[in-house]
């Protein structure tokens, strides 16, 4: 499939076009990094792109580049040449450019990032190196949620954590915001790695095997599994999530002896 159209060419347009090329699934986002500006990963079926906004402005050819070497990789010399040249000169051009200040607001209505990272460097984190230095943090801002909901990221751009708003609310706990800020600054501390063919590998294998180490870590994905779908409402709608108040477990043995039957119901509501 060959796209002659002149730019801009929307995220949207870039999907498609992709889509057809590699005929697969991809899912592209533009976004302002300056020295990754194209990056690409893995997510399930999905083939996830993420590229400069300047690549609306992409050239026919660029994008046919493009399409070659998510799919070919370095294999595709000539089109990697291709790509390499255009996208040197647009880093070059995006450093002569005023680099924009994100504002950070670290401090949520609930629960506060300052603390959670001064707790993690001293215990989770202890001892850990930054390449970049110690990352800003920040909670971003809403908006509008797909089917899939990003609870955080690193960028190394900008040096910045930001955790999604979704998350600062009294019904999602403590202990799980602590493990997601975990998991974005671990990410500060490793690099991406990036193979031959050039696509990021956010998550090697050092990181899963740091990530496991954490103490909270099935707890977590626990908590994550049971309540992803409330998540994603609470954020399409702007509606904070129901707190669920746990029963004692001295008052569920006090319910049970009292009340065997009504146990026995529960018990099998459970298997149903």
């Amino acid at each position: 499939m060959t796209d002659s159209a002149p730019g801009p060419f929307s995220a949207a347009d870039w999907s498609s076009h992709l889509s057809g090329e590699l005929g697969r699934s991809v899912r592209v986002s533009f976004g302002r990094a300056r020295r990754s500006v194209l990056v690409a990963r893995e997510e399930g079926r999905v083939l996830a792109v993420r590229m400069n906004a300047c690549f609306a402005e992409a050239p026919p050819e660029v994008r046919e580049a493009t399409a070659a070497w998510l799919r070919s990789g370095k294999r595709a010399k000539r089109a990697c040449q291709l790509l390499d040249e255009w996208v040197a000169e647009l880093c070059e051009r995006l450093a002569r450019e005023p680099r924009p200040r994100t504002p950070v607001r670290p401090r949520g209505q609930v629960h506060d990032l300052v603390e959670l990272t001064a707790e993690l460097l001293a215990s989770d984190l202890a001892g850990a190196r930054f390449p970049l230095g110690e990352p800003e943090l920040t909670w971003g801002r809403r908006g509008r949620a797909g089917r899939q909901l990003q609870l955080g990221s690193f960028d190394p751009e900008s040096n910045l954590v930001r955790l999604h708003p979704v998350l600062d609310q009294a019904a999602v706990p403590r202990s799980f915001v602590r493990y997601v800020l975990f998991h974005e600054l671990l990410h500060a501390t490793m690099p991406t790695a990036r193979p031959e063919d050039g696509r990021a590998i956010h998550h090697p294998p050092a990181f899963r095997r740091r990530e496991r180490a954490y103490p909270g870590y099935t707890a977590a994905l626990r908590w994550q599994d049971a309540n992803l779908r409330e998540l994603l409402r609470s954020s399409r709608t702007g509606k904070p999530m129901k707190e669920r108040r746990r029963v004692p477990k001295a008052v569920r043995a006090v319910q049970s002896w009292l009340f065997p039957d009504l146990a026995g119901m529960r018990s099998e509501r459970g298997r149903g």
